[in-house]
């Protein structure tokens, strides 16, 4: 009889293309995947600590596979808590912790014919539908508080998750034929992982702790990895890491160079470019914004995550760049490249941050034509910079400070 493992992701996309890369890793290796953490021999729970809410949802995972498991069944940690704050781990019980980037320990734990690494990473999170419906229904907790504190109770219940995405697409449908406009269909993308790591030093970011410094993929490999979404039918492809931006800055290469080569390959796609730290876009102007400016029709969306509009609290985070350098920049795309969809998020109530400094972002905002502005507000993270910072913003100011935003400025706040 087949051993059995089951598994759960409480992380963003990344953690959750890792896990299906387990996923993957364990049937090949000859082991049967089941949605019943009892059923188990081995438990995998992928963490995030990238905010307190995902850290919270990645220990009430841990907690309740512990609860449920059977005697003899093993439960492995990964993704990035483990390395962020793994004394919360450690006070739940004895686990075996497999942090994000050391996945090829697991060949050790389950004796492993084939490699970890000689198994093929995910294009998708689709061949596991309670990670793609936790993601989509974890977006539900923005709208509703009370389906947050549901959400906290039952996020490791598939039918739950089910039952939530399921009920959600039948209330937009609804919406769209009492407003007689098209239901947005959900298109999967092709996800394609370009690198790992990044090169900034972020005062509030716990992750790089957990991810590292930058370790491009060589770029014959993202192209393979493009091709072969072609050839499966894809028609929109996801560039992941941790920063798009300085992708190949450590073996010679960049991500204008990447993104050439890409589109020097003809076929009806579009990419979705995410997490593209402005620091670049600022450094390789002349290099990047011909790119995107000559193929913004093949670019569904660029993530520009800017953080502040305010220069004193963007050199407190230690963002490479200037209010006025982004703003030129954003400006000029908007400009030149009125197809291309930009996208950013914010940091409200940065240690320090002054209502004269909230009112330098509000003006930022008003310069730019943003698809979509998300906003979260700040927390101190385990062993970062910021979370050593006297002069703590008030969370009620943080408070009315993103409401305002959300209110006032169209703004999505996130948490």
């Amino acid at each position: 009889m087949k051993k059995r493992f089951y598994v759960f992701s409480a992380g963003c996309i990344r953690r959750g293309l890792d896990t299906i890369h387990m996923q993957r890793y364990f049937q090949v290796n000859g082991w049967a995947l089941t949605r019943w953490i009892r059923r188990a021999d081995l438990i995998i729970v992928a963490t995030c600590g990238v905010v307190r809410l995902n850290e919270i949802n990645s220990l009430k995972g841990i907690a309740e596979a512990a609860r449920k498991k059977r005697a003899s069944a093993r439960i492995v940690v990964t993704g990035c808590l483990p390395i962020i704050n793994p004394e919360e781990i450690h006070k739940l019980g004895d686990f075996i912790c497999v942090p994000t980037k050391q996945d090829d320990k697991l060949d050790a734990i389950i004796q492993a014919k084939i490699p970890y690494a000689e198994v093929a990473a995910p294009d998708s999170i689709t061949d596991n539908p309670d990670i793609v419906n936790y993601l989509v229904a974890r977006s539900f907790c923005r709208r509703s508080t009370l389906y947050k504190k549901l959400f906290h109770a039952f996020s490791m219940n598939g039918r739950f998750l089910a039952v939530s995405v399921s009920v959600n697409r039948a209330i937009e449908y609804l919406k769209s034929l009492i407003s007689k406009t098209p239901c947005k269909k959900v298109v999967p993308y092709f996800n394609i992982k370009i690198g790992d790591g990044c090169m900034s030093e972020c005062t509030f970011c716990a992750t790089r702790f957990a991810t590292g410094q930058l370790r491009s993929r060589p770029k014959e490999l993202i192209i393979a990895d493009f091709r072969s979404g072609l050839e499966k039918g894809y028609k929109i492809f996801q560039l992941i890491a941790e920063d798009t931006g300085c992708y190949g800055l450590d073996i010679g290469s960049s991500l204008a160079d990447l993104l050439k080569t890409i589109f020097a390959i003809e076929g009806d796609y579009q990419l979705v470019i995410i997490d593209c730290c402005p620091q670049w876009l600022v450094e390789q102007h002349d290099e990047i914004i011909p790119v995107l400016v000559a193929h913004q029709d093949k670019i569904k969306e660029l993530f520009v995550p800017v953080q502040s509009g305010c220069d004193r609290v963007l050199q407190r985070m230690k963002r490479k760049y200037t209010a006025r350098q982004v703003t030129e920049v954003l400006k000029e795309l908007n400009e030149r490249a009125p197809a291309l969809a930009l996208r950013t998020s914010l940091l409200i109530g940065f240690p320090g941050e002054t209502d004269r400094d909230f009112e330098d972002t509000k003006q930022f905002l008003q310069g730019i034509k943003f698809a979509e502005v998300t906003v979260n507000r700040y927390e101190d993270r385990p062993n970062t910079e910021s979370s050593a910072m006297a002069d703590k913003v008030r969370p009620e100011t943080i408070e009315a400070r993103a409401q305002f935003l959300a209110d006032k400025m169209g703004c999505r706040v996130l948490s």
